[in-house]
């Protein structure tokens, strides 16, 4: 005889995206934790992936809410030009030939 697991309120959670047009869900399907990134306007299935702990599906979809609310934020695209300045200067090159070493 099945033994079947008691549901608990946490079986379902949805997450909305910032701009409302992505949904992340997490739901406990055949004894796994689903993670799906469902597009709100046609209703597609964007990625999904499962897991065997719900603390690792949680994670995940953290994960992704976070990504999906980073896509066009105002300054996020510039957020590595400070890392490497495109103005053209660049310290010189070292000589590979030490001190009395090459003359």
């Amino acid at each position: 005889m099945a033994v079947q697991r008691p549901r608990r309120g946490d079986d379902l959670l949805r997450y909305r995206s910032q701009e409302g047009d992505f949904e992340v869900e997490v739901s406990h399907t055949l004894n796994k934790w689903c993670v799906s990134v469902l597009r709100l306007e046609d209703s597609s299935i964007v990625a999904q992936d499962f897991y065997p702990e719900r603390w690792k599906a949680m994670a995940r979809a953290q994960d992704f809410l976070r990504i999906l609310n980073m896509r066009n934020r105002p300054g996020h695209e510039d957020e590595h030009e400070h890392d490497h300045p495109d103005d053209g200067e660049r310290p010189a090159p070292t000589s590979a030939v030490g001190p009395g070493l090459g003359r």
